[in-house]
Formats: structure tokens, sequence, C-alpha cells
């Protein structure tokens, strides 16, 4: 709506405004209702030595009251009544001309509203443009945001990290000095038992040899 009424205030602008211009920058032309004679003096008596039609276009050369001098085209001169002499060119001529003129605005019309559809165009894919431009703003926001807080369970993780690996070192540490601890009650385990077979065996011995004394005897006394 807002192109069309554009267009038509553009086309009477230029049908009100340059034709006019044109017409009035024009030479003299004479409009008589009929054939104007043209005569060698400012008169009716005097004689008549050409007929001006109506439209033809003449150069002035003097005014004297209600006479005027022109030269036709050919070269010659003469006096018709003033009245005859118009500065509008005649009425085929302006119609020519404002067709000349209507084809010319045509043309303007058709050049401004492929203008008009070139910018439409144009308008159309930079909001396209800007409506992606604002969605790439929006997913790099939202990717930020999301990068942010990557970065700060990252950092979480990493002090959790630190604390397992501390807590696994102290564990680590723990277990070892419960093998060593435990590699010690081994070996003292060891060192009873052996003591405790040595001793068994020892008491073993022991009994044996008293036994056997305690044998002797009695067959010695039996004797």
């Amino acid at each position: 709506m807002n192109k069309s009424i554009i267009a038509i205030i553009f086309i009477f602008f230029l049908a009100f405004c340059v034709p006019t211009t044109t017409l009035s920058a024009g030479g003299w032309y004479v409009q008589p209702s009929a054939e104007v004679p043209l005569r060698r003096g400012q008169g009716n008596d005097y004689k008549i030595i050409a007929v001006v039609s109506d439209g033809t276009q003449v150069t002035l050369l003097k005014k004297n009251n209600e006479w005027a001098r022109i030269r036709l085209a050919g070269g010659k001169e003469g006096w018709i009544l003033k009245r005859y002499l118009s500065r509008d060119k005649p009425l085929q001529e302006q119609v020519a001309q404002l067709k000349q003129n209507n084809n010319a605005l045509k043309e303007k019309l058709s050049q401004t509203e492929t203008r008009l559809n070139d910018l439409a165009r144009a308008h159309h894919q930079t909001e396209q443009e800007l409506t992606d431009c604002l969605a790439a703003r929006d997913a790099a926001k939202a990717d930020y945001i999301q990068l942010q807080q990557d970065t700060t369970d990252v950092v979480s993780t990493k002090k959790e990290l630190a604390l397992a690996r501390r807590q696994i070192k102290d564990i680590n540490k723990h277990l070892a000095d419960l093998q060593l601890e435990n590699t010690g009650l081994k070996k003292s385990s060891s060192i009873i038992w052996f003591l405790a077979g040595s001793g068994v065996l020892l008491l073993g011995w022991l009994i044996g040899l008293i036994t056997g004394k305690r044998t002797k005897k009695r067959r010695s006394s039996l004797l």
C-alpha cells in the first residue's frame, strides 16, 4: 500500500511539473480557428503573401499594436494579427509530448517498483540475517553459560580428586604400616611356634630321660 501511494504521488508530481516547464520553454506557434493570411503590412488591405496553417512554428520579429511581424521556417517574413500567436504548442504536439512524458513516467515507475522490490528483498534478507545473528548470539550465550558451569564442575571435580588422592595416599601409608606390622607379627609368631615346638621336644626328651632313669633304677633294685 505504501509503495503504491509513493508511486502515485511521484507520477502526479512529474505530470504537473515537468510538462508545464517543457511547454513554456518553446517558441511561438500559430493557433487560429482557421488558416491565417500572412500580409506584407499591418492591415487587411495589404497583399497576402502566404497562408499559415494552424500549429505552424514561427519566429517573432516585432510587435506593433495588434499586429506581429514573423518569419516562417523557409525564411519568408510578413505580418499577422498578434492574437493568432501563442506560446503553447499545438494540441497534437502537446498530446505527443504528454504521451512521451507518460511513457517516461511509466518507465520511471517501473524502475521505481523494481527498486522498491529490490529494497524489499534486501530488507527481508537483512531481517533474516538479523534473526540468524540473534539465534547465533543466543546459542553462543548458552554455550558460554554452559562452559562456565562446566568450568565450575571441573574445579569442583579437581578439588574432590585432590582430596581423594590424599585419602588414597593416607590409606596406602596406613596399609603399608599394617603390612609391616603384620610381617613383624608373622615373624614373632614363627619364633613363638618354633620355641613352643622346641620346648615340646625338649620336654619330651626330658620326660623320656627321666622315665628311662626310673626304669633302670627299678630294674637295678629287682636284681
